[in-house]
């Protein structure tokens, strides 16, 4: 990216946060965060569920 060198797990955490933006705010508008307990817990594992589904994307050819 621009002559900077990005290791592959720093390009999936940048790929995934559009993706769970979207998916954060189809939830929000759906309603489905009214039934977590922690909003802000539930965030972060989704988060992470979305980063190891791109690097697990990302690796295959």
């Amino acid at each position: 990216m621009g002559g900077v060198y990005l290791p592959p797990i720093a390009q999936a955490l940048l790929l995934a946060l559009p993706i769970f933006i979207l998916l954060d705010w189809g939830m929000r508008r759906v309603g489905v965060l009214r039934f977590v307990w922690h909003e802000a817990l539930f965030e972060g594992a989704l988060y992470a569920c979305v980063c190891a589904v791109v690097i697990l994307l990302m690796g295959t050819p």
